[in-house]
């Protein structure tokens, strides 16, 4: 569906669509890169812009591959090809990028408004074509040689029929240094704003020229959906949007994508869609709804940046960052998320979990080991991830703590009792996942003060319990007493006076100061 926020197949199909009864050819060209929608992780769609335009070279054609040319082998040689028409293509430029439609974290939120964004060199174009396309659904684009070559960049427009407003922004590193990863020389709206920087449009003439691709998109979309819905009592038309621009190095415009599209419905005898449409109608619902400002395309989570130039010819740079698992509590997290916490912690808080589990002999460590998961909880659920994953539970790994001895697995009782006060072994430090270092932080704040878990019993036994000792009294029994208890009442009220003025003596009267006379 156009209408929502994210990348739509439907835009490039639209555009497609040809026109019925369209006299004249439009003076303003559309082009847009190569472009393959994947579904499921199978290449459906290719749409392309043809090569001379028609008869006239100002005039293009957005057209669409046979089926049959939708291999993965034709895809790698036209974009490989097309990449090398402008140089030689070396092993670290870009050559493409794939935007991903994944799925939202609540219900409400819509699947194709989150969009990852993935840029390819010709070595990860081979590879994400073989292996890494498996159920996706996105399109792969061609790249586009920005204007000047130097420098990567994009234009944005926020397009109503009354107002058309811009923005163009460029990386800050040198699209060919390769000093830099892939991405840091590629991203602009899709990435932080701190790796490129703003650029105005100066002058009328570009402004307006990407002005006048909106209202032809527009009208060339209204037109299409109008044709489709010719035979329904209302029609749908482009009411306003987002659309991305590229400008390559001969001076022409490329549509990219479009980030969010909003359509107004009007009836199919009217002229006007204000004009006899009521504002609360609910045919102006989705012209009302505002617009999405905010970035749609992004950067994937696992994505690693830097803005520190790698001056090492050996190092092959990634923008992809390493999982790991957590020596802590075994969960996987991205390496750079891990953070460094000292020896010395990791091992007074496995010193102070003993002392808590040999508190009790229920929970002693010669008769439970590892430790159940109440005490582990009870001391911060850290420290013991490693040891419940393993089934090697001997002697030495009620010695030492299981973060260590997994770093170390050479490390014996007899050598960790001769590094226990050695300041270099208890300075050394060990990565850990960000909520084991919060955990360990939060512990050493306070001593290392833990609590053990309370014990329950079951219901059954507090039952039997309560009527075992429970006595039982008779009403006139119970009367008997009430009646003693109120003849000893007054000398009882006697007896707790005293008490409570002994206890608790009064204070003493304020000094009065005498005047003279």
């Amino acid at each position: 569906m156009l209408h929502g926020d994210g990348v739509s197949f439907s835009f490039f199909q639209l555009l497609w669509s040809k026109e019925k009864e369209k006299k004249n050819e439009s003076e303003v060209p559309m082009r847009i890169p190569d472009t393959v929608i994947f579904q499921f992780g199978v290449p459906n769609v290719w749409f392309f812009t043809s090569k001379n335009g028609g008869p006239n070279r100002d005039q293009t054609k957005i057209m669409r591959k046979r089926k049959t040319n939708l291999t993965i082998a034709h895809i790698e040689e036209v974009f490989l090809d097309k990449a090398s028409s402008r140089g030689t293509v070396g092993d670290d430029d870009v050559v493409a990028y794939f935007i991903e439609q994944r799925q939202g974290n609540t219900e409400q939120d819509d699947a194709s408004s989150f969009c990852n964004i993935e840029y390819f060199n010709p070595r990860t174009l081979h590879d994400f074509l073989q292996d890494g396309k498996a159920n996706k659904n996105g399109i792969l684009q061609r790249f586009i040689a920005p204007h000047g070559g130097r420098y990567n960049s994009q234009i944005r427009a926020v397009w109503t029929p009354k107002l058309c407003l811009q923005e163009r922004r460029r990386t800050k590193q040198d699209l060919h240094d390769t000093r830099f990863a892939l991405y840091e020389r590629a991203i602009t709206f899709d990435g932080p704003e701190n790796y490129s920087v703003s650029v105005p449009l100066r002058g009328t003439v570009l402004a307006g020229r990407v002005q006048r691709i909106c209202n032809e998109i527009s009208n060339h979309i209204s037109t299409v959906l109008m044709q489709e819905d010719s035979t329904m009592e209302s029609k749908s038309r482009v009411a306003k949007m987002v659309v991305n621009f590229k400008m390559d190095g001969n001076g022409r415009l490329w549509i990219l994508w479009s980030d969010s599209v909003r359509l107004e419905t009007m009836p199919c005898d009217t002229t006007s869609i204000l004009s006899k449409v009521e504002p609360s109608s609910p045919l102006q619902v989705h012209a009302l709804e505002p617009l999405n400002f905010n970035t749609i395309v992004e950067l994937a989570p696992s994505t690693k940046l830097s803005q520190v130039p790698n001056h090492r010819a050996n190092l092959k740079l990634s923008n992809k960052m390493k999982v790991a698992s957590c020596p802590s509590c075994n969960r996987e997290d991205f390496e750079q998320h891990f953070q460094p916490v000292p020896y010395k912690t990791i091992i007074q808080h496995f010193d102070a979990t003993l002392e808590m589990l040999r508190s009790h002999d229920e929970s002693h460590p010669s008769k439970v080991w590892p430790p159940e998961d109440r005490f582990i909880r009870a001391a911060g659920g850290v420290g013991f991830g490693m040891l419940k994953a393993t089934t090697n539970h001997d002697k030495d790994s009620q010695s030492i703590p299981p973060v260590i001895r997994h770093i170390h697995p050479k490390l014996r009782v007899k050598g960790f009792q001769m590094y226990q006060d050695d300041p270099s072994f208890l300075l050394k430090t060990c990565s850990v996942c960000e909520d084991c270092c919060l955990s360990y932080n939060n512990l050493a704040s306070t001593s290392f003060m833990m609590t053990k878990p309370l014990e329950i019993p079951d219901a059954a036994a507090s039952c039997e319990g309560r009527n075992a000792v429970a006595p039982s009294f008779s009403i006139e029994e119970e009367s008997r007493k009430g009646k003693q208890r109120g003849a000893h009442k007054g000398r009882n009220s006697d007896n707790d006076k005293q008490f409570f003025e002994e206890k608790y003596p009064q204070m003493p009267a304020a000094i009065k100061s005498v005047s003279p006379k």
